[in-house]
Order: structure tokens, then sequence, then C-alpha cells
């Protein structure tokens, strides 16, 4: 088997827990993607995805392994190109948020570059920036140096989407005391102090405990536990959406996510400014800020 290209797919279905779009994202027609998938898995000895009726999700054995594609498939892209056409390639590293319509115009706005995108969490983008293996990283930075912003709040299933979400309401009625407290999630892409801390110190405040806000959760299991046990997960609206949970603004404190487009490429002023314009789009965000 074509270990490469099983890993492609596999990191593709897994951006978009669907092996449909996933096959789409790889161009891959979807039976040959599933295939790939399954001769993946039997080389492995483990199972990669779990299938449902509505949804596919990581196992366990994927979690592991999504990391290490996502490092090995940017590795293979650079290959590809370090002989054949290395000033016309671009390779961005980004959230997973990032929507398949701004990649698509990402590329149409820079015809003359061939633009790649590798899928990874902020330690993960840093380390591909400062590798050489990409050219470009969107990467955390603090709110007086971010080139654009995310807003975020709170996806759930149980309150009117409509309203604000009050971190109180975390607290359970009397005659739910025996369960598990509800919690916070708050995801590797905002375990940064200009999220975590405000988060965490209006949750002291209210005198939450302090096992209702959980940093670090994998990412499936966190969104897992929005339904297994009410929590709710610090998100944007469009990672909400994609989840098929509702989404609330907070009503304190206000976060939001600070980017900054770091690297370097053969990017005039222009061209910078609109990737800029189109990353912040695809991530949620509300444009460029200086």
């Amino acid at each position: 088997m074509d270990l490469v290209e099983g890993l492609r797919c596999f990191a593709a279905v897994a951006a978009e827990r669907s092996f449909t779009r996933g096959a789409a994202r790889c161009g891959q027609p979807q039976p040959v993607a599933s295939r790939r998938i399954s001769a993946l898995e039997q080389r492995l000895g483990v199972t990669l995805l779990l299938r449902t009726s509505r949804r596919v999700e990581l196992s366990p054995e994927g979690e592991r392994l999504l990391p290490l594609a996502g490092e090995l498939l940017a590795r293979a892209d650079r290959i590809e190109t370090l002989f054949t056409a290395p000033e016309r390639s671009l390779l961005i590293t980004v959230p997973a948020g990032l929507t398949a319509a701004a990649r698509a115009a990402i590329r149409r706005g820079l015809p003359g570059l061939t633009v790649g995108f590798v899928d990874e969490e902020p330690s993960a983008r840093e380390e591909l920036l400062r590798a050489g293996l990409a050219q470009l990283a969107v990467l955390p930075t603090s709110p007086q140096q971010a080139e654009f912003t995310v807003p975020l709040g709170v996806a759930h299933h149980d309150h009117d989407p409509a309203a604000r979400f009050h971190l109180d309401q975390l607290r359970r009625p009397v005659r739910e005391r025996d369960l598990p407290p509800r919690a916070v999630q708050v995801l590797a892409e905002d375990d940064v102090p200009t999220v975590r801390d405000p988060i965490a110190e209006a949750c002291f405040g209210l005198g939450l405990r302090a096992d209702q806000v959980v940093v670090g959760t994998p990412e499936t299991e966190a969104w897992t536990r929005v339904h297994e046990r009410g929590d709710v997960v610090l998100a944007a609206a469009e990672q909400a959406r994609r989840e098929g949970l509702a989404w609330s603004p907070l009503a304190r404190p206000e976060v939001r996510r600070s980017y900054r487009l770091a690297g370097s490429a053969d990017l005039d002023d222009h061209d910078r400014v609109e990737l800029i314009t189109r990353l912040a789009a695809g991530l949620g965000g509300r444009g460029r800020t200086r």
C-alpha cells in the first residue's frame, strides 16, 4: 500500500469527520479513500476511525496517529516540490477549523503559487515553521500584535442560542447533584494566557470548582463530553456549527483568539493582506485589525 496516500486520506477524513467530504478534500473518489484507509488500518493493525451512520470519529489510536500523520505529510509535500518548482510552492500551516471555502479562495487569490495547507495545533505549527517545513504559519499572539482575531463563545446543546451564556450556568441544579460537575472545555487552540486565564479567573470569581475549567482534553473527547455530561466547549461559532451544536457568546469575559501570520514568503503587500483577510474569514474572524 502507499503509506503517504493512506495517511493523506486518513487526515482528510479526520479533519472533515466525513468520508465523503474527506475524500473530496484529498481529491480522491470516496471508495478509493475508504480502501486506502482500510489498508492503512490493516497495515498498522488498529482501527483509526470509528464509523457511525451520522459521522466519523477518531479512535484513541487515531488520535495518537493524527499529529504524526500531519508532520509526515508536510515533509512529503515539501519533498515533492523541493526540486520541481520551489519558487512556486507555498505551504501554510493553519488551525484545523479553516474552512474549505477559505482554502479555495486563498488558492484562487494566489494563482501563481501551488498552495498547500497543513492542519496542526499551535505548538506543532510553530515547529513546522521553525524547521522550514512550512513557509507561513498562523500562530497565536497577543491581542496587541494580532493581525486578525476570532470571537469565542461556548458550544452547547441545552441553552437558547440567541442569548448570552453565563458561566454560572455550569452549576447543576440540586436534582443533579450526584452527577459530575459541568465544565468548560478549553481546546489546545485556546491554551494561551489571553484566553485560558480570563476564563479560569471568571469561574473562580463565580465560586465554581477548579475542575470546571478543563484544559488539554483531546478535541474529540471534549466535543463528546458536551453530549455525555452537558459540558460546554470554548469555540468559534463555525466550530459549533460543524459539530451540530448551538453557540452563544459569553456574557463575560469577552475572549478572542488573536493570530498573526508568521514566516516569510514571496508575497507583495497586497497579496499578504488578502491572504490574512481570507484566513480570518475562514476561521470565523472579523478581518484584519491593523
